[in-house]
C-alpha cells in the first residue's frame, strides 16, 4: 500500500442529531454542523431495522454493525480519494468532509464506522495493521475495525467491505482478528464485495486486499494497545537513529476508553555499547511517568519532567547489550490518559 492509501484520518466531527420538524409547525429548524453524517445516521438506522424484521435469532448488533459497514464503503470511494489527489484538490480530514465528498481510504472508512457507530449505540473500536517493509521506508499500513456482540469482538474490513464467518455458521457468528490470524483456513472464510471498483483496481495491480491475515511482519493494535517495533533509520557502529515511518509517533495511553488501552514503542536491533538515550519530545498529554526499559534495567521520568519541543537524555546505568528497548507511559491514575509524542529517538555509547 502507497504513503497515501496508508493515511490516517483520525478527526472526528460532534454528533448533532436534527430533529424531524413538521412542515408549518414551527419556526425551521437550525442547520446543523454535521448534516451528511446525520443523513447517514438516519438511513442506516432504517436500513438495519429493515434487515432484522422476523430474525429475531440474529444479533440486531450484527445488522447495524453490517449496514454502517456497508454504508460506509459505498459511499466513502477509494476511487474517488485518489481521482481527488491526483486532480490536487483537497482531501477529506473528518467524517463530514468524507460524507459530502463520497471519498475516502481506509483511515477514513474507520473514522466514518466509529463516528456512526457511537450514534447509533454500537461497541466498537480500531484495529490497525502497521507492515514494516525491508526498509523503513518500505513500511505501510491498514487499518480495520472490530464491533462486540454476543459476549465477543468481531473484525469489519470497511475498506474492502469483508467479514469472516465459517462455512455454514450463523449469520451473525463472525470472528476477530485474534482467532483469524492463528488459523490456516482463514482466507477461505471472508465474505467480501469483489464488485468494488477499488478492490478491482487493488487485485488487478497485483495487489493483496487481506494481506494482514498472515504477514509475517505486521504489528497490531487493537483498540491502540500493542507494540509498534521501529527499526533504525540510520546506523553507526555505536549509535542508531529511529524514526516512525508510516507507524504511530506516540507511545502511552491516548483514550481513557476500557476498549483501548496503551501503545509501546520497541526499539529493535540497538547498537551493543548503547547507554545513552535521547528522545526528542514533540509533546505529551496527561498526568504519569515516561518508562524506558532494557532488560532488568528501567528509567522512569515524570511527566512533569517533560518539555514540549525539546530532547530528553537519559543515561542507562550499563550498555543495553543489544537487548531490546522499550518505551511506554505509566498513566496517574491508572487507567487515564497519558502519552508521548516524538519525532526521533536515538541510542548511542556517549
Amino acid at each position: 500500500m502507497t504513503p497515501l492509501l496508508s493515511r490516517l484520518v483520525t478527526a472526528w466531527s460532534l454528533p448533532v442529531l436534527a430533529g424531524l420538524i413538521p412542515a408549518l409547525a414551527c419556526p425551521a429548524a437550525e442547520p446543523t454542523e454535521t448534516p451528511h453524517t446525520d443523513r447517514a445516521v438516519a438511513q442506516i438506522r432504517q436500513q438495519a431495522a429493515h434487515l432484522a424484521k422476523g430474525r429475531r435469532l440474529i444479533s440486531a448488533d450484527f445488522f447495524r454493525s453490517l449496514a454502517t459497514a456497508n454504508f460506509v464503503q459505498s459511499r466513502l470511494s477509494s476511487l474517488n480519494y485518489a481521482i481527488r489527489a491526483a486532480a490536487k484538490e483537497p482531501l477529506p480530514t473528518n467524517v463530514e468532509e468524507s460524507l459530502k465528498w463520497n471519498a475516502g481510504i481506509c483511515g477514513n472508512h474507520v473514522a466514518a464506522f466509529l463516528e456512526i457507530a457511537q450514534r447509533i449505540g454500537l461497541r466498537a473500536r480500531p484495529v490497525e495493521f502497521y507492515f514494516r517493509g525491508t526498509r523503513p521506508e518500505k513500511n505501510h499500513s491498514h487499518i480495520c475495525v472490530e464491533v462486540y456482540y454476543a459476549k465477543r469482538w468481531r473484525l469489519f474490513d470497511v475498506t474492502w467491505g469483508t467479514c469472516f464467518r465459517k462455512p455454514d455458521d450463523a449469520l451473525d457468528n463472525l470472528i476477530d482478528i485474534e482467532t483469524l490470524r492463528t488459523n490456516p483456513q482463514v482466507r477461505e472464510w471472508a465474505v467480501t464485495n469483489q464488485s468494488d471498483l477499488w478492490y478491482q483496481q487493488w487485485t488487478a495491480s497485483g495487489l493483496d486486499p487481506l494481506e494482514y491475515l498472515d504477514h509475517a511482519r505486521m504489528d497490531i493494535l487493537r483498540g491502540r494497545q500493542g507494540t509498534i517495533r521501529l527499526e533504525a533509520i540510520n546506523r553507526q557502529p555505536d549509535e542508531a537513529t529511529y524514526q516512525p515511518r508510516h507507524q504511530p509517533n506516540f507511545f502511552g495511553r491516548n483514550r481513557a476508553d476500557k476498549d483501548y488501552g496503551a501503545v509501546t514503542v520497541q526499539l529493535e536491533s540497538p547498537p551493543a555499547k548503547a547507554m545513552v538515550l535521547q528522545l526528542e519530545v514533540l509533546g505529551f498529554a496527561g498526568t504519569g511517568t515516561l518508562t524506558v526499559t532494557s532488560g532488568s534495567q528501567r528509567l522512569s521520568i515524570p511527566f512533569t519532567e517533560l518539555s514540549a519541543g525539546k530532547t530528553l537524555s537519559l543515561s542507562f546505568e550499563s550498555p543495553v547489550s543489544k537487548q531490546v528497548v522499550r518505551l511506554d507511559t505509566r498513566p496517574d491514575p491508572p487507567g487515564g490518559v497519558a502519552y508521548v509524542v516524538f519525532r526521533t529517538i536515538r541510542l548511542s555509547d556517549r
